[in-house]
């Protein structure tokens, strides 16, 4: 190809644009890549461009193609219905704009070479084999969701679910004898509610990607999905991403104003004792989940900095019960808007993470040796709160009550157990240990990352 120059797409959502970011960015920087296009919804702009702000010549080699969404800002990210008209103006409109832009490069001398694009749009793969461009899939997510999306003929065939994807019948699969058992609730389609139909056909009629692709790499390690990994050597690990920074000024994940303060607040905790409680960007707490995790935390007699987006309750009722809740635990306790997760996680204070089980999240992580509080709730984060607690065992699940409500009684009570057991914390090093190594000069993800640049540049 000579100098190559990568047309890069993510899925429109803030956790599938973080690793390609850092993606775009390893392969610029460390790679000595040519030239990336990136290409994201008009609404990050800001934030994107912060991103890269920091790092020299970065403009010089990555290019920003902005696609209008109708968001006015990354303000608007998580109120449900902006969220999800920018999933379907992605889906919708986003083609055509990306078709437009390859034919106004490609009459130039500086053609685009290859497509690397999110695994959930299959249309990139499609473009890229019209225009006989090369092409490359990239899961942000876990292998297993990866696997599980090729089972669904199959599933159809069988009478799991129908052909809109509504589960027919409840049971526990078993997609081959060495990979993790999964339950069909737990499939990704049904949490997206009223958008199901519309995800589900993308997911299904629409999405080619992993047959129609050059090379399919995922956000992951051989360490820690093996199975999923034999079952289709076609993906291949090249994580963890975020846990390659070597500091936090090269990061390309700060895509929202971080409290740094709470570092410093850190800095003053005995090591091994705080809870560190953070949901990501698109979770959701009713009224009645926040309060009891609130007095969860506060049973638990133990220092904690909680992450609450300005958006997380969808109540607005609670702002005097905060309130009331600081005067309470007092300096025990540190709430901020948005927190420097990777530093955070890194600190020797921290000794166990409550989260949303979110696959960057997770990375970070155990990229960290962090045990963790499983509270997921939404698409892919089930099959990671089944690796934490029932693979790799560095974690616990809450139970809810009548399906739904996680009390505070739960919370108090499975802090006490994951940090009275050495089980997880050892077993959260020893991941650590591996998921590093896989990183390092001769590691697996190194070799298939390597192998991808060597292809990129024949």
């Amino acid at each position: 190809m000579g100098n190559p120059h990568l047309l890069v797409i993510p899925f429109p959502a803030h956790g599938h644009i973080t690793p390609l970011l850092e993606l775009s960015q390893c392969l610029a920087l460390k790679h000595g890549i040519f030239k990336i296009t990136f290409v994201y919804p008009e609404h990050y702009h800001q934030v994107v461009t912060h991103a890269l702000a920091t790092e020299e010549g970065i403009t010089n080699r990555i290019r920003l193609f902005s696609v209008a969404d109708g968001l006015k800002s990354s303000s608007q990210e998580n109120t449900s219905d902006h969220l999800w008209k920018m999933i379907d103006d992605g889906f919708v409109s986003m083609p055509e704009k990306v078709k437009e832009l390859i034919e106004q490069v490609n009459a130039t001398d500086d053609k685009i070479t290859c497509i690397l694009a999110d695994q959930i749009l299959g249309w990139p793969m499609e473009i890229a084999k019209e225009k006989g461009i090369q092409g490359a899939t990239f899961s942000a997510t876990a292998a297993l969701w990866f696997v599980v999306r090729s089972y669904i003929p199959m599933f159809i065939n069988d009478g799991i679910i129908d052909n809109d994807g509504n589960i027919i019948k409840e049971q526990m699969l078993m997609l081959s004898p060495s990979m993790p058992t999964i339950h069909t609730s737990h499939f990704a389609w049904p949490s997206f509610g009223k958008w199901q139909k519309l995800i589900f056909e993308y997911v299904y009629t629409k999405n080619k990607s992993l047959q129609l692709a050059d090379w399919a790499l995922c956000n992951s390690t051989y360490e820690l999905e093996h199975a999923t990994f034999d079952t289709e050597p076609k993906i291949r690990p090249i994580g963890p991403l975020l846990a390659s920074n070597s500091s936090r000024e090269n990061s390309s994940g700060n895509l929202r104003s971080e409290d740094l303060a709470c570092l410093k607040w850190l800095d003053q905790q005995p090591p091994q004792s705080v809870i560190y409680v953070a949901f990501g960007t698109t979770a959701f707490l009713d009224g009645s989940e926040f309060q009891e995790l609130a007095v969860g935390l506060e049973l638990t007699n133990r220092p904690f900095l909680w992450v609450v987006r300005s958006d997380i309750i969808t109540s607005n009722a609670n702002g005097a019960y905060l309130q009331g809740f600081k005067d309470r635990v007092g300096s025990r306790g540190l709430i901020v808007s948005w927190a420097p997760q990777q530093d955070v996680l890194q600190h020797d204070s921290i000794a166990c993470f409550l989260f949303h089980c979110g696959w960057n999240s997770t990375l970070e992580a155990l990229s960290n040796g962090v045990p963790l509080l499983c509270w997921s709730d939404f698409a892919d984060q089930f099959f990671n709160e089944n690796y934490i607690c029932n693979v790799w065992e560095v974690g616990l699940r809450f139970n809810q009550v009548d399906g739904k409500l996680i009390t505070r009684e739960e919370i108090k009570n499975k802090v006490e157990e994951l940090l009275s057991s050495e089980k997880y914390k050892a077993n959260a090093l020893d991941l650590k240990k591996k998921l590093r190594n896989s990183i390092k000069e001769g590691g697996c993800s190194y070799n298939n990352l390597r192998s991808f640049v060597e292809w990129l540049k024949i």
